[in-house]
């Protein structure tokens, strides 16, 4: 099972729409049973597949990091579809008490994601558990960036993005030096564009080898077809399969799977 977070400093860099679309691929094209994981109180990712979700009453990230709910643990999931299943957000997530995590006064809430990662992996029901981070470090994103193997960081090219991505990847160093495991960093190049300006900050960004990250190879193009497809609540693959962005996020996939 494989555990990844998705995660950029900078806000407005396509985060939940890689998650809704990733997940949507594995579970269209590679049969895998996949778990989302809203940890951002905006609820983006919570919104697009249940719009009238009520997270007052009902079980959420804040549930997890609390220790509520269920024993069992699939007894707390939200089936999405056959082979998706949500733990919603909540807008509580911006009150859970990073610093007191990072001091080690409340190490149970990160604990309880881990433990929860390794309860889906014991029980072999999943293949994927995605974290939609927010932007900038709390609770639930430090939580998901322990548990995970992997953090993909979603940037345009432009300046503000670049110090949001090498900001992220300074901030896992300190996690590395604090004693604490960090995910393997990479770069989903987003939004790309046909300018001679993007082309120049795509070949600085992939020459940065000192950072540590891997960038690959395929990028993400600009298309309208992509706001359009939250506005519908449809995944790329069912709204738009042959535009710029619905073609690339498959190729994209098949990167990530390893078949390129």
């Amino acid at each position: 099972m494989r555990t990844i977070a998705i995660m950029n400093n900078k806000g407005g860099v396509g985060k939940t729409v890689t998650a809704i679309n990733l997940a949507d691929i594995l579970v269209r094209d590679y049969r895998q049973r996949v778990i989302l994981a809203d940890c951002d109180g905006q609820m983006n990712l919570t919104r697009f597949y249940v719009p009238d979700f009520d997270p007052e009453t009902e079980y959420t990230m804040v549930s997890l990091l609390e220790g509520d709910g269920e024993t069992l643990w699939s007894d707390n999931l939200l089936a999405v579809s056959k082979d998706l299943w949500l733990i919603p957000g909540s807008p509580e997530l911006y009150t859970e008490d990073l610093e007191a995590v990072m001091a080690g006064q409340d190490q149970a809430k990160t604990s309880r994601v881990a433990d929860f990662v390794s309860c889906v992996r014991e029980d072999a029901e999943a293949d994927f558990v995605i974290f939609d981070c927010p932007p900038g470090f709390t609770a639930a994103s430090l939580a998901a960036l322990l548990a995970s193997d992997e953090v993909v960081i979603p940037m345009e090219l432009d300046g503000f993005s670049v110090t949001g991505m090498v900001t992220m990847r300074q901030q896992l160093v300190l996690l590395e030096r604090s004693g604490l495991r960090a995910p393997r960093a990479t770069v989903l190049i987003n939004r790309w564009r046909s300018t001679e300006f993007v082309k120049e900050v795509e070949a600085q960004l992939r020459s940065m080898t000192n950072t540590g990250l891997l960038v690959y190879e395929q990028v993400i193009r600009k298309s309208e077809k992509v706001p359009e497809s939250t506005v519908t609540g449809s995944p790329l693959a069912v709204y738009s399969p042959r535009s710029a962005a619905g073609v690339d996020f498959r190729r994209w996939v098949r990167e990530f799977m390893g078949e390129v």
